[in-house]
């Protein structure tokens, strides 16, 4: 069985606070863009290794994220040096696999990161389709995510719901607005 062969791809550091996650073009037909292994971990508060020994470690929690649509696909990319001295390699995983990521680490794990994560991509996102609805350009794409997003359970569903109104409780020190009020 042969090995897929190692895509070429452009790369570029996003620094999120004290972290920087590793991002990907591919010099593919379409310009894939992928997530690094070591930047998703590290942005969620783990190791550089992490993610990458999760399937073997982390089984249940592999499993579950697997049952909640994260496929743990991985593209090895070759990079080139700056200096001309070669290229170095990375795993990625797709940017739908990064979102489900934490996605899974904020609401079933609360891990922080991935919450302070969820939040401030939410917002860039919001930003964005506002922007976007004011200048006029078609919001198709986004319209695509929603129906991706509506696969979710019953069950994955509320508990998201639940986990915002506590979320939103919180900000209130004890003066719940009735909207709140289950």
């Amino acid at each position: 069985m042969s090995e897929a062969p190692i895509i070429k791809a452009l790369h570029t550091d996003i620094p999120l606070g004290s972290v920087l996650l590793d991002a990907y073009k591919l010099h593919t037909y379409y310009f894939e863009k992928r997530i690094g292994l070591a930047g998703a971990s590290t942005s969620l508060g783990y190791s550089k290794e992490w993610l990458g020994r999760l399937p073997k470690q982390g089984v249940k929690q592999f499993q579950a994220m697997q049952a909640d649509g994260f496929t743990g696909c991985q593209i090895e990319v070759s990079v080139s040096r700056s200096d001309g001295s070669g290229a170095s390699i990375a795993k990625t995983i797709s940017i739908r696999d990064f979102n489900k990521l934490i996605a899974y680490e904020a609401l079933k794990k609360k891990n922080v990161h991935a919450i302070i994560l969820l939040i401030a991509l939410a917002e860039a996102g919001l930003e964005r389709v506002v922007s976007d609805a004011f200048n006029g350009v078609p919001l198709d794409w986004f319209a695509e995510k929603i129906v991706h997003y509506t696969k979710w359970t019953h069950d994955e569903l509320m508990e998201v719901l639940q986990y915002n109104r506590e979320d939103a409780r919180s900000l209130y020190l004890g003066r719940v607005p009735p909207s709140l009020e289950l």
